[in-house]
């Protein structure tokens, strides 16, 4: 006995034939007809339709004998699968390849076997329609193209099966997805520590959370009777409707304010309102989005320390004409106060310093006294506020809120310069500098926060917005790579969660590694990804990009111990490329149907989107190049 070799593409076909989804499954009437239908045909005892697995071979159909498998070594149907052409064997006794296998010596007694390959749509053969009798039989060229056009009644059961699968895949697949997003969206509008609302093109309140009921006081319920005017302070709505006319107008995609609310008691609440407007596909809005922070702590902060610069400056006034005879006690008084104090002269020399100079400085204030500014502060920052002090002289108060007096320390101080008078005469200025580091802080962490995916430090989605607003409006071609990773849920599935989310971290690493240092590399969401590479005019160049691309992530990760193997599609769109068009021809027409789906065939990052997905069905862990949108739009008019 002769056993069949594996072919050459052995795992390619049996990836094609678990795709299937068939193997093991219950008995099917469609393909129990066409094996009946063939038994009568051929007048033969033995009809299957056999699937060859990678060790067995199973019967979808089994008409005429009982077995559901047998092993693929003693398989008649394993020489078919191999050679891809119908297989006769007009006496198994006359060919030494079968005359002593089992199933030849025994039970089911073979001498007789046609079998002809069953074909997927691919060009993979999975199994045969396969003849077999007790007796030998001659097999003429007529009955092998009747036996062939059987097999291709099994072949499209497959491929509807096929196709069947993965639209039920796809689906769910949506579903899914789907589910997911509306839950996150759900626990993140509803968790946030920041106050939420979506309002209509009314005014009215559609939904709020529970922290946006805590700032101003009103039940959710009460809030959807109600428009955002209605609880807003009245000398505060015209500043905020003139806001939201800028975003209807399409002027500006957000903006943010200080606004006051009013409380059911009548009292007020400062918040720092955020707005965004939600346009569907086609750019009509649908909603506002609102996000809401109370400041009320801070402008009583500020309210006081207002107060407290205005006491102060009085007291350093006063102080100051007192100075001859009480300058020990001014010392003492602004000795105590945690902000930088001095007086200048006009020729810019210290009069006077507070002890906090000593901590900034490193000397003794009495040893500053005399001294030019010139000489204590670093050149650049002397040269950053020499302006603020000659403004200062002429008898204009001014403020710098960007002064870093020492190059070691990364501490941010606000500096005010007070004009110093007597007798209506300029004689100086006063220097009161407060440490602003930690507010400074507090608001970088705020910007960074809505900008930066938190999972692999790219940039998100709004920054992506942003980035890409800024490179259309600059005129020069641009090349957008959208990137999907292939097989990832099956990933996610198989090693969970925390090995997916650290397989991300490692493909954000490789993906800002491959492409050029300018170009913006950003994270949408789940596996999805986009690259907007400046200055690429030439598909040759785009496609040489995504090739890199697809390499870089093909190759093996090792997560968590796991070497774990993946690929990705890439859909590619370039804008303002005279390159992009030479290639319309061949892609518009693969691609209309999914531009007309998306309703955005003017939008380069959908064009990509549905460049990956053309990527996708060629196959995967390759690219494809879409036309740019200034050749979609002529081509569909």
């Amino acid at each position: 006995m002769i056993t069949a070799p594996l072919p050459l593409d052995e795992d390619v076909r049996l990836r094609a034939l678990r795709q299937l989804d068939i193997l093991d499954t219950d008995p099917e009437e469609a393909f129990d007809r066409i094996s009946r239908l063939a038994a009568f045909a051929f007048d033969m005892p033995i009809v299957l339709i056999s699937l060859v697995d990678e060790d067995r071979q199973w019967f979808k159909s089994h008409h005429g004998l009982a077995a559901c498998e047998t092993p693929r070594s003693v398989s008649f149907c394993a020489h078919a699968v191999l050679s891809k052409r119908m297989l006769v064997v007009e006496d198994a006794l006359d060919d030494e390849r079968f005359l002593d296998n089992p199933l030849v010596t025994g039970a089911p007694n073979i001498r007789f076997y046609a079998g002809s390959p069953l074909r997927l749509a691919d060009g993979q053969v999975v199994g045969t329609l396969c003849l077999i009798d007790a007796k030998p039989r001659t097999f003429d060229a007529a009955q092998g193209a009747m036996l062939a056009d059987f097999a291709h009644l099994v072949e499209r059961e497959l491929e509807l099966r096929r196709q069947l699968n993965r639209s039920r895949a796809a689906h769910e697949r949506d579903r899914r997805s789907l589910a997911i997003s509306e839950a996150r969206f759900r626990t993140v509008f509803q968790q946030t520590p920041i106050g939420k609302a979506v309002v209509d093109l009314d005014g009215r309140f559609l939904d709020v959370n529970q922290k946006f009921s805590a700032i101003i006081g009103y039940e959710e319920s009460e809030l959807r009777r109600r428009t955002f005017a209605s609880v807003t302070h009245p000398a505060d709505i015209a500043a905020d409707l003139a806001q939201v006319a800028e975003l209807l107008a399409g002027r500006q995609a957000t903006y943010a304010m200080e606004k006051r609310y009013l409380r059911p008691d009548g009292q007020a609440v400062w918040v720092n309102l955020a707005v965004s407007l939600v346009r569907d596909v086609s750019g009509a809005p649908l909603h506002f989005i609102a996000a809401v922070q109370d400041i009320t702590s801070r402008k009583k902060s500020e309210e006081a320390l207002r107060n407290y610069h205005v006491e102060l400056e009085a007291r350093v006034r006063e102080r100051t004409a007192e100075l001859r005879r009480s300058r020990d006690a001014l010392q003492t008084i602004t000795d105590n106060v945690p902000a930088l104090i001095a007086v200048v002269d006009r020729d810019l020399c210290y009069q006077f310093n507070n002890e906090t100079f000593k901590r900034v400085f490193g000397a003794e204030p009495a040893a500053l006294r005399g001294r030019s500014l010139g000489e204590t502060l670093r050149p650049e920052v002397f040269q950053q506020l020499q302006p603020l002090f000659a403004r200062a002289l002429a008898g204009e108060r001014v403020t710098c809120d960007e002064v870093r007096y020492r190059a070691d320390a990364d501490r941010v101080w606000s500096a005010t310069y007070i004009p110093a008078k007597r007798e209506g005469k300029v004689t100086g200025f006063y220097v009161m500098a407060h440490d602003v580091t930690e507010q400074r802080r507090t608001e970088q962490r705020l910007r960074e926060g809505a900008l930066i995916d938190p999972l692999t430090g790219l940039a998100n989605r709004r920054a992506l917005h942003e980035a890409l607003c800024e490179l259309r409006a600059s005129g020069e071609p641009l090349a957008l790579f959208f990137m999907d990773m292939d097989g990832f849920k099956s990933i996610n599935d198989r090693f969970g969660h925390d090995v997916g989310d650290a397989l991300l971290k490692e493909v954000a690493r490789r993906l800002v590694a491959t492409v050029r240092a300018g170009d913006v590399v950003c994270r949408l969401g789940g596996d999805e990804f986009v690259v907007a590479s400046r200055g690429v005019s030439d598909a040759r160049t785009g496609e040489r990009i995504a090739a890199a691309i697809c390499r870089e992530v093909s190759k093996a990760f090792v997560v968590a111990g796991r070497v774990i193997e993946t690929s990705a599609s890439v859909g590619v769109v370039l804008t303002g490329a005279a390159g992009a068009a030479g290639v319309v021809d061949a892609t518009h027409a693969v691609l209309s149907a999914e531009v007309e789906n998306k309703a955005c065939a003017d939008d380069p990052l959908c064009l990509a989107d549905a460049a990956m997905y053309e990527a996708k069905r060629a196959g995967r862990n390759t690219w494809r190049l879409a036309p740019n949108p200034e050749v979609m739009a002529a081509l569909d008019a």
